[in-house]
């Protein structure tokens, strides 16, 4: 079972991604979570530099490298799924669709991207207020994560394609606690 937590920038998704797994192995389940983007690649580097304004690429070329660097790890990703774990991505290909959408471009090409990656079973978005966003991170935002007006189109996106692909959404700017309550409750129906 593949489960994406997905959300605008200090929505709680690596958070919740934890609590998620912690919670999933008290009922004697393996997980493994994945965060994009990965860092820890060459290509990730990449996409850091871009992301913290150091490298300048048009934005197809950026989101295709996004769609590169979920590649450089299908392999685990897929070996992981072989080992019956449930794999919880933080962030996956549903964030190129709501940011590359923003930017621009056609939603099929984005799709076309990630086409034969691993499916995932359930997407979560976590919702949250740009405002509760801003106030949570001061320092150190990236270039997506800076502009309010960007934002606030980002978090209507998000809602947006929630509907047309069915991807459940929870309120993030409730307690954490309560998010997480959210998120089990989801994801216990598909358990079943």
């Amino acid at each position: 079972m593949i489960i994406v937590v997905e959300g605008f920038d200090q929505a709680g998704k690596k958070t919740q991604s934890k609590l998620l797994a912690d919670f999933l192995k008290t009922k004697k389940k393996k997980c493994k979570i994945f965060s994009f983007p990965d860092y820890t690649t060459s290509l990730g580097k990449e996409i850091k530099h871009y992301l913290s304004g150091k490298r300048k690429f048009p934005p197809q070329v950026i989101h295709c490298l996004l769609a590169a660097n979920r590649w450089e790890k299908s392999k685990e990703i897929i070996d992981a799924i072989s080992k019956n774990y449930i794999v919880i991505m933080n962030r996956y290909y549903q964030s190129n669709l709501v940011y590359g959408t923003v930017n621009g471009l056609n939603l099929k090409w984005l799709e076309n991207l990630d086409r034969d990656l691993p499916k995932e079973d359930l997407v979560i978005v976590l919702n949250v207020n740009p405002s509760d966003s801003f106030s949570r991170k001061k320092l150190k935002r990236d270039r997506f994560e800076k502009d309010r007006i960007f934002a606030q189109k980002i978090t209507g996106t998000y809602r947006k394609l929630a509907k047309k692909f069915g991807w459940h959404v929870v309120n993030a700017s409730q307690s954490k606690d309560r998010v997480h309550h959210s998120i089990t409750q989801i994801v216990l129906k598909y358990m079943d």
